[in-house]
């Protein structure tokens, strides 16, 4: 019988530096870091918080807050968001933990408003 360790969840990172990024704006606040991993992939951790939730869609700003994740001077995607003026289960601060694939390299990260 053959032991193996068990896999892992992400591949281990690569030589390439982490891109991290911290914010504090009126709306938000939130830190990010997102390291390539030798598959290609990009492991994201974090948080992202929304200073201003409300309880609805106008108050007091109506706006989901995320991480805008930069992939070179004109290209990026919407990363990790919180939208608790939505209400239910919503939150107001997400702490997050995951591994993804962008079509691009990473370029930098962000802290915006977006509308949900």
């Amino acid at each position: 019988m053959v032991l193996t360790a068990p896999a892992s969840q992400a591949a281990p990172s690569v030589s390439a530096a982490c891109i991290t990024a911290s914010g504090t704006e009126t709306y938000g606040r939130g830190q990010i870091s997102l390291c390539p991993q030798s598959d290609g992939s990009t492991r994201v951790t974090g948080y992202v918080e929304d200073l201003l939730p409300g309880g609805g869609w106008t108050t007091p700003d109506g706006y989901c807050v995320a991480w805008y994740i930069d992939m070179g001077p004109a290209d990026g995607t919407f990363g990790p968001m919180v939208c608790p003026h939505f209400g239910g289960t919503n939150k107001a601060k997400e702490e997050f933990d995951y591994v993804v694939t962008y079509p691009s390299s990473v370029t930098g990260a962000h802290l915006q408003t977006a509308s949900a």
